[in-house]
């Protein structure tokens, strides 16, 4: 998982965005509590990564798939797709449909279930 989770990490963030992130941190220290920096800019953001991986590429594509996009939906309701991570569980429909904006997935999903059904 930790493994998986640090090749993400590589992926999407770059070493600028790290400096720069560190600059604006020392910058921001002049006027802001540190305490509060870390509590509300920090620890969120490594939180949010956290959430980002695990429901929008670890659950989706762990295991194994049969399925041109290797990943999987989520079986669970609607509800429950909206707070995991903004529709992340529609992952399949993700890259069936990548310009669908991600508040519109679940007719995707709806859509394919009726292909299917015949």
């Amino acid at each position: 998982f930790f493994v998986w989770y640090f090749q993400f990490f590589k992926q999407y963030i770059t070493w600028w965005q790290i400096v720069g992130m560190a600059i604006i941190y020392n910058i921001l220290k002049i006027w802001i509590i540190e305490q509060n920096l870390l509590m509300f800019w920090v620890v969120p953001s490594l939180i949010s990564s956290m959430q980002l991986f695990y429901f929008g590429t670890y659950l989706p594509h762990r295991g194994e798939h049969e399925n041109k996009h290797q990943s999987k939906t989520q079986s669970k309701n609607h509800i429950w797709a909206f707070f995991s991570c903004y529709f992340f569980g529609y992952h399949y429909e993700h890259h069936d449909s990548p310009a669908t904006p991600w508040w519109r997935l679940w007719k995707e999903k709806e859509k394919n279930l009726k292909i299917n059904d015949g």
